[in-house]
């Protein structure tokens, strides 16, 4: 049986989140509202959020975001939150497909950064590691990433070209990334088809936020014989799965949905 919810918690939250915007101040009877309460209901909950630091009243008569709310979040890591949340999930769909699973965020160098990585028993050992860096343009993780960006932070790093070859496979014209990187973004997918090793595959899925941003991205790699372009549907279901997992763990009053 699930366990009951306390209602008068969902609806604070709700009113916080109004608040939690930058620059957000919304009034009172705004507030109450969007919040479907009554003015009386949300003046209560305000005021008790009031006198416990959370919210403050300002002279606008409209509210923000208090210090109290502030100091319980400063110890707390957007990353290590991911992590939390990504790795049971990564170990469990390893012991599934049997390959080696990656999670990875861009940094602001426009680097792939490792936060996560589990491996199969007995699956191709990449010579990767948590922490670790890796160029965005070959890899899986880092053409979901880039496709997500902007069109003019994304033509910011395509015109940085050029771009190393690693091998044969490597994707080194800018056009040809572009295009790639389009297609991507469209199908929700981005294959690394042996542009780093000559012999290994990786398939990546966004993993998204609250409101459906990709704030980081999922993949599993393996030899070009179990990884192949027959298997990559059903590895990419078993990867939106898991990135669903993720996405309802950090954000769990989520409307997103994947399309």
């Amino acid at each position: 049986m699930a366990t009951p919810r306390i209602q008068s918690v969902d609806r604070a939250f709700a009113l916080l989140q109004q608040l939690a915007k930058p620059g957000s101040a919304s009034s009172l009877p705004v507030m109450a509202e969007r919040s479907g309460l009554s003015v009386a209901t949300a003046h209560r909950l305000l005021a008790t959020l009031e006198s416990i630091g959370a919210v403050i009243r300002t002279g606008s008569g409209g509210y923000r975001i208090g210090m109290g709310l502030h100091e319980l979040t400063r110890g707390s890591c957007r990353e290590e939150l991911l992590v939390a949340a990504v790795q049971p999930v990564l170990a469990k769909l390893a012991r599934t497909i049997g390959l080696t699973l990656h999670a990875g965020v861009m940094s602001s160098d426009q680097m792939v950064t490792y936060i996560a990585k589990q491996a199969a028993r007995n699956s191709y050992q990449v010579p990767t590691r948590i922490g670790s860096q890796l160029e965005a343009y070959c890899s899986g993780i880092g053409k979901v990433l880039l496709a997500s960006m902007e069109e003019a932070e994304q033509h910011a790093y395509l015109v940085d070209a050029p771009f190393v070859m690693l091998t044969p496979n490597t994707v080194t014209d800018p056009q040809l990334l572009k295009a790639e990187l389009a297609e991507a973004k469209v199908r929700g997918y981005a294959i690394d088809n042996c542009e780093i090793y000559a012999d290994l595959r990786c398939v990546a899925v966004p993993i998204h936020d609250a409101d459906g941003g990709v704030i980081a991205a999922l993949s599993c790699s393996g030899a070009t014989d179990v990884v192949t372009f027959e298997a990559i549907p059903g590895l990419v279901s078993e990867l939106r799965a898991a990135s669903a997992a993720v996405h309802a763990k950090l954000f769990p009053a989520s409307n997103f949905r994947l399309q």
